[in-house]
C-alpha cells in the first residue's frame, strides 16, 4: 500500500510538473531538460518523505556495537546488596566501550559521551524511553546494541520493535534486581472545598514489600496531622486508606504531604504532594447579586446543573459586604469585603452579575473585562454599557413573550411562545439597533415587541444582557413553567460554553499547583491571547530560575523549560495587570513502579549473514539525495535564467 501510494504521489506531482512546463511557460529548447531537473528534485523530495530503509554495509568510521545507558531516575535505585544500580550500569558501560563500543546516554534526550565523563552524571531522566535511542544507533552505524538498564521501561514494545524494524541485534545486560521498595501512588485531595466542609482525602501505596504493614505520615503545610497504618501491598499489588481534614481548614491553599515512614530502595517515590485550596479563588461559575431578589435563589441551583462547574453565589447586603449563599449549607457565614470580590470576578471562568447599576458597574466593567463569559442582568443603561448595549429608562408593565428571533437559542425559545408562562417585568428597552436580539417580549401581549434577552459573540469572548426582570416567577410556580426555565438558562448556559471548554479563568498561572519534575512546565494565560507578558520565576532561595518576556499563544496555554523539584514563586506583568503566587515541583517519579519488563522480550537477533552482512539505515540519514535535490533545483534554476523563464 505504501509503494502504491509513493507511485502515485509521484505521478501526480510528475504530470503537475509537465502541465506547467508544455502549457504554462513559454516554449524553450531546453524545455524537456529544465523538466527532468524539476522531476528529480522532486521525487527526491518524495522519497525523503517516505524515508525508506535501505540495506549498506558496515562503515568504516563508526564502531558496530553500541551501548544506550539507561539514564532514567529509576537507575539510582538499590540493589538487594545495597549497591548502587547506577554505579554498577556506569563500570558495565566503561568496560564496553573499552573494547571499542561507543556509548549513548537516554536521560532527558539522547546524546553520545565520551567515556571519561560518565563518573560525573546521574540519573536524572523522567521516563525510560529507549526506542529511539535504539533508532539513533542503528542510524549512526550500529550493527549490535546493548541496554544497560533496570528494565523497567515505558516502551519495550517499541524498543523491540525499532531493532527489528533497523535490522540491529539488541540485548540486555541485566542488572540486579532492586530491594524491595513501595511508593505513593496516588495522594487524592477534592479540587475546592469550601469553608466548613469536611474535606477528605485519600492515599495508595504500591509497590512490593516483605513488610505486612505500612505507615503513612500526613502532614498540612508542614505540620504534622495524623499517622495512618494501613496493610502492606503484596505482589506489586495497591494499598490504600481514606483520611479527613475535618471542618478545620481556613481558606487558601494547604500544601498536604503524604510520606512513608521507613526508608527504602528509592527514596524519589517514597513522598507526594497536592494542594487542598479552600474557598479558591479560582470559580467555574460566579454569581453576584448586587441588588439581592427572588433570582439568584432559583438561578444558582440551575447553573450548577447545567453547567457542570463549580458554582459559587454571593449576595451584597451592604456597602462592600458580600454574604455567601450557601452558607445555611456549609457553615461559612463570614462575609468577603470588595476587595476580595474583585479577586473572585477576575479570577471566574463565567461571571454573572445581577443588579448592576452606576454605583457598581465600574467593579463590574473592571473585573470582568477580560472574562470569557459573562452574564449580565443590568439595574440601569450604565449596567447594560457594561455589555455593550445602550437602553433607555425602565418600562413597568406585564410582558409576555413573542415570536422568537433567530438565535443560537432559537430553537428552546419557541417551545416557550403560548405555553402559559407568567408574565416578565421592568424591561429597559434597547436604544437604536441591536444585534444579537434573543428574545421578544410585548407589553401585555400587544404593542411594540421589546428585545428581553441579547446574546453577543465577541470573538472567543461571549456576553449576554438580560433586560427584564421576574424570570423567577417560572420557577415559582412549578410543574411545566419551572422546566422551561431549567430549559432557558440550560440553553444560554451551553450557548457560553460552546466551541471552547472553559479550563481556567482570566490570569497567568501555573496549570496545576503542583508539577512532575522533569517536564516542561505548562501555563495558562487566559484572557492575555497575543499579549506580552513578563515571567519571572524564583526558588524558595530566592533566585531567580527564569525571567522571560513571551507572548501568549491562542488558547492561552503554554510552557516553559523544566524546573527542579521544589517551592517557586511567580510573577507575571501584562499591560497594567501584575499577578503573583507559588506552585510546587514535586521530586515523585512513578519509575520504580513500573514492572520490569522481561530480558528475552527485548532481545532481538539480527538477520544471519557473513562478515560483510547489511544492516538497514533510513534514506534521510544519507547525504547523497540531499545533495541530488540541491544539484537538481540549482540546474533548473540557471537553466531557467539562461532560456529567459523565470
Amino acid at each position: 500500500m505504501a509503494a502504491l501510494l509513493l507511485v502515485v504521489t509521484l505521478l501526480l506531482a510528475g504530470g503537475f510538473c509537465a502541465w506547467v512546463y508544455y502549457r504554462r511557460e513559454f516554449a524553450v529548447r531546453s524545455r524537456p531538460m529544465l523538466l527532468a531537473a524539476r522531476l528529480i528534485a522532486v521525487a527526491g523530495v518524495v522519497a525523503l518523505l517516505w524515508n525508506p530503509v535501505l540495506p549498506t554495509g558496515p562503515r568504516s568510521d563508526a564502531p558496530d556495537r553500541y551501548v544506550i545507558l539507561d539514564a532514567s531516575a529509576s537507575m539510582g535505585a538499590r540493589a538487594a546488596d545495597g549497591t548502587v544500580l547506577w554505579e554498577t550500569a556506569v563500570q558495565r558501560a566503561l568496560a564496553e566501550a573499552e573494547n571499542g563500543a561507543r556509548v549513548l546516554v537516554a536521560d532527558q534526550g539522547i546524546r553520545a559521551v565520551d567515556p571519561d565523563s560518565l563518573a560525573g552524571l546521574t540519573p536524572s531522566g523522567v521516563e525510560s524511553l529507549l526506542a529511539e535511542a535504539v533508532a539513533v544507533a542503528a542510524e549512526a552505524g550500529a550493527r549490535e546494541v546493548v541496554l544497560i538498564t533496570d528494565r523497567r521501561l515505558h516502551d519495550p514494545v517499541a524498543t523491540a520493535l525499532a531493532a527489528r524494524r533497523l535490522g540491529v541485534s539488541l540485548a540486555v545486560d541485566t542488572l540486579a534486581e532492586a530491594g524491595d521498595n513501595l511508593g505513593i501512588g496516588r495522594l487524592i485531595l477534592p479540587a475546592s472545598a469550601a469553608s466548613g466542609d469536611e474535606v477528605r482525602g485519600r492515599v495508595e501505596v504500591e509497590g512490593a514489600s516483605g513488610a505486612d504493614t505500612v505507615t503513612v505520615a500526613i502532614s498540612v503545610d508542614g505540620e504534622p496531622h495524623q499517622t495512618l497504618r494501613l496493610a502492606a501491598p503484596q505482589g506489586g499489588g495497591t494499598s490504600g486508606a481514606d483520611f479527613t481534614f475535618g471542618t478545620g481548614l481556613e481558606a487558601g491553599a494547604h500544601e498536604v504531604t503524604a510520606r512513608l515512614d521507613r526508608p527504602d530502595a528509592f527514596e524519589l517515590d517514597d513522598e507526594r504532594t497536592a494542594v487542598a485550596q479552600v474557598d479558591p479563588e479560582e470559580t467555574g461559575v460566579l454569581l453576584v447579586s448586587f441588588a439581592p431578589d427572588w433570582e439568584p435563589r432559583f438561578l444558582l441551583p440551575v447553573l450548577d446543573q447545567v453547567t457542570g462547574l463549580p458554582v459559587r453565589g454571593f449576595l451584597r447586603t451592604g456597602p462592600g459586604r458580600y454574604h455567601p449563599m450557601d452558607a445555611g449549607a456549609s457553615g461559612n457565614t463570614a462575609a468577603i469585603d470588595e476587595v476580595a470580590m474583585e479577586r473572585l470576578l477576575r479570577r471566574a471562568e463565567m461571571v454573572v452579575a445581577m443588579g448592576v447599576d452606576g454605583s457598581t458597574a465600574g467593579l463590574v466593567e473592571a473585573a470582568t473585562s477580560r472574562t470569557a463569559r459573562l452574564l449580565i442582568f443590568p439595574r440601569d443603561g450604565a449596567g447594560a454599557a457594561g455589555g455593550g448595549v445602550a437602553v433607555g429608562g425602565a418600562l413597568p408593565g406585564e410582558w409576555y413573550l413573542d415570536e422568537a428571533p433567530p438565535s443560537p437559542i432559537a430553537g428552546e425559545v419557541d417551545r416557550f411562545v403560548g405555553a402559559g408562562l407568567p408574565p416578565l417585568t421592568r424591561v429597559l428597552p434597547v436604544v437604536g439597533e441591536s444585534a444579537g436580539t434573543a428574545l421578544h417580549l410585548r407589553l401585555g401581549g400587544a404593542g411594540e415587541s421589546r428585545a428581553a434577552l441579547i446574546l453577543r459573540a465577541d470573538g472567543p469572548r461571549r456576553v449576554g444582557v438580560v433586560l427584564a426582570q421576574g424570570f423567577w416567577r417560572w420557577a415559582f410556580r412549578g410543574g411545566e413553567p419551572r422546566e422551561h426555565y431549567r430549559s432557558l438558562w440550560a440553553a444560554i448556559g451551553g450557548w457560553m460554553m460552546a466551541d471552547e471548554p472553559l479550563a481556567a479563568g482570566p490570569g497567568v498561572r501555573p496549570a496545576r499547583p503542583v508539577l512532575q519534575r522533569g517536564l516542561r512546565a505548562p501555563w495558562f494565560g487566559r484572557g492575555y491571547e497575543n499579549e506580552q507578558i513578563v515571567l519571572t520565576v524564583a526558588a524558595a532561595t530566592g533566585d531567580v530560575v527564569l525571567d522571560s518576556t513571551l507572548t501568549v499563544p491562542p488558547g492561552g496555554l503554554f510552557t516553559t523549560a523544566p524546573l527542579a523539584a521544589g517551592t517557586y514563586t511567580y510573577t507575571a506583568i501584562a499591560s497594567a495587570d501584575t499577578v503573583g503566587g507559588t506552585f510546587h515541583v514535586e521530586a515523585f517519579t512513578d519509575e520504580m513502579l513500573q514492572r520490569p519488563t522481561d530480558a528475552a522480550d527485548l532481545t532481538m537477533r539480527a538477520p544471519d549473514g557473513d562478515a560483510a552482512a547489511e544492516r538497514n539505515r533510513p534514506l534521510r540519514t544519507w547525504p547523497f539525495p540531499y545533495l541530488v535535490i540541491l544539484a537538481a533545483v540549482c540546474a533548473e534554476w540557471i537553466g531557467r535564467r539562461r532560456a529567459g523563464l523565470r
